[in-house]
């Protein structure tokens, strides 16, 4: 071994063995400078797997940070009060009323158009609705709606138009035992069977809509904690803290049997009730049960909230799959919800698809409502392009904050006693319907999503272990980062000086 090379490894060692002796808070490192031969090569050993334990150990914690950071806390008593009160939709079967219908029906009869055009027109309609039926078994009514559209009529204006009107199908209406108006607790609305007629619906925003009720003294309300006060989230939601069997929504009414004409393709008289969350557009998540005159149907309800930390909103939405109310603004609200995501996105699709959206989704002026003739397209999009198939934007990921509804329900024949003498002596009771929607019981559950591993803890778990392996503080960071500079500046002072005396020396050569 030359003489420089002697000299370069001694300020080396030098300068290596001056860094571990002046750690004073990590075990273990002294023994660099005190032990030799095999002692050294042994130790060597076992400080090297001590830093592969501690590093494979902290990876662990990392993965788990990354993957396992939240959880499911459940508290089985949060309150009915808590949560609005399910939207309640009744949806008769009969979608073209014979007595709504009159006025377009006279109309195509003063443009010459048969009877029985008419009818195949009214009984092709409802189509509309689920377009599960092929337009080659569909006549062809270009000419029936040319002469509607010179009136001035869309295919939204006429499905409204013929449809039973909510003043008709219902009777009499309570809340928690408070009789009220029908025309002003329920309003005509677009859902999944086309237009229905609907109690405590804030869901959608739709020109052709105005779902908002007055305030009332005997109803209590829900104030959404996350609104800013505009929107659809600023409306005054009814609410209950009562239970059991007197109390909730109670309805009478008509689907008037001898209004349904012979055309009709409903398969029987009667009418579909939905369930859903009140904000939300009810298609994807709705509940339903089916109910027929002379029948009363008891719908127990129980809620379940689904709450957040606010810390998860620094959780990457991709790893928590699911958005705060705030998060994404949608086209017709500006309150997330999962099931209006999921509706915009059928929407887009139909439009992407085949250039027009049906009429029972909320009504978009610049956009074409769908027609008859569009009927093929829309049983091939039904029919082939899943959910998964289509291309959402935004993800429509689950609400961070949300709530369900679970039913249980009881149908039984309908009973006098329960029906007010005004309507007795009106109406033939064994024609009539009876909904009872209402709380089971006074308490539910509550599922809180939190953070099982914060920042905070991950530090906390970086640190014990790393004093658990080596005895190591904060302080210690500090002392090796000190003392790493330190080792790092005096080789490459070292090394500069070096650089220097072998160029002075050049330099004395070549003169």
């Amino acid at each position: 071994m030359t003489k420089k090379k002697k000299s370069k490894q001694s300020i080396f060692i030098r300068t290596l063995n001056k860094f571990f002796e002046d750690i004073t808070t990590v075990h273990g490192t002294n023994h660099f400078t005190t032990k030799t031969g095999k002692d050294l090569f042994l130790w060597s050993v076992i400080f090297i797997c001590n830093i592969l334990f501690t590093a494979s150990f902290i990876a662990i914690a990392k993965h788990k940070y990354d993957d396992d950071h939240i959880v499911t806390k459940i508290d089985a008593n949060c309150n009915v009060g808590q949560v609005p009160f399910p939207a309640v939709s009744i949806c008769n079967f009969n979608m073209v009323s014979k007595r709504q219908s009159k006025v377009i029906e006279n109309l195509l009869k003063r443009h010459s158009i048969a009877q029985d055009e008419i009818d195949g027109f009214f009984q092709a309609v409802p189509f509309l609705k689920n377009y599960r039926v092929n337009s080659t078994r569909v006549g062809n009514y270009t000419r029936i709606m040319n002469i509607l559209k010179y009136h001035y009529y869309t295919v939204d204006s006429i499905m409204t138009e013929v449809h039973q009107q909510c003043e008709d199908l219902l009777l009499y209406c309570t809340f928690n035992r408070k009789e009220k108006d029908c025309r002003n607790v329920f309003y005509l609305i677009k859902t999944m069977e086309g237009h229905c007629c609907s109690f405590n619906y804030g869901g959608v925003t739709d020109t052709s809509e105005n779902p908002l009720i007055e305030k009332d003294q005997d109803f209590e309300y829900y104030y959404d904690e996350e609104n800013d006060g505009t929107g659809p989230s600023a409306r005054m939601m009814v609410a209950t803290s009562e239970f059991g069997r007197l109390s909730g929504l109670f309805v009478v009414f008509n689907v008037e049997p001898d209004d349904y004409p012979s055309y009709s393709n409903a398969p029987y008289y009667g009418a579909k009730i939905l369930v859903s969350d009140p904000f939300d557009f009810p298609e994807t998540t709705t509940m339903y049960q089916y109910i027929a005159p002379g029948e009363s149907l008891d719908l127990k309800i129980e809620p379940k909230i689904f709450q957040t930390d606010n810390e998860l909103k620094k959780v990457d939405p991709k790893k928590r799959r699911c958005w705060f109310h705030d998060e994404v603004n949608l086209e017709h609200t500006n309150r997330y919800s999962h099931e209006t995501c999921s509706t915009e996105c059928k929407m887009q699709t139909y439009m992407d698809i085949c250039g027009c959206i049906p009429y029972k989704y909320p009504k978009e002026r610049s956009k074409r409502i769908c027609e008859l003739e569009d009927l093929k397209c829309l049983n091939n999009v039904t029919a082939h392009v899943s959910q998964k198939d289509m291309n959402c934007h935004p993800p429509c990921y689950m609400e961070c904050a949300d709530k369900k509804f679970s039913i249980r329900q009881d149908t039984n024949t309908i009973e006098s006693e329960y029906i007010p003498e005004k309507i007795k002596l009106e109406y033939n009771v064994p024609k009539l319907s009876a909904l009872h929607v209402y709380y089971g019981q006074s308490s539910c559950n509550c599922y809180k999503l939190s953070l099982l591993m914060d920042m905070n803890y991950f530090i906390g778990t970086y640190g014990g272990v790393f004093s658990l392996s080596f005895g190591g503080s904060i302080i210690t960071m500090i002392e090796l980062l000190y003392l790493l500079i330190r080792f790092i500046f005096t080789n490459l002072v070292y090394l500069f000086e070096k650089i220097l005396r072998n160029n002075v020396i050049y330099s004395s050569r070549t003169d």
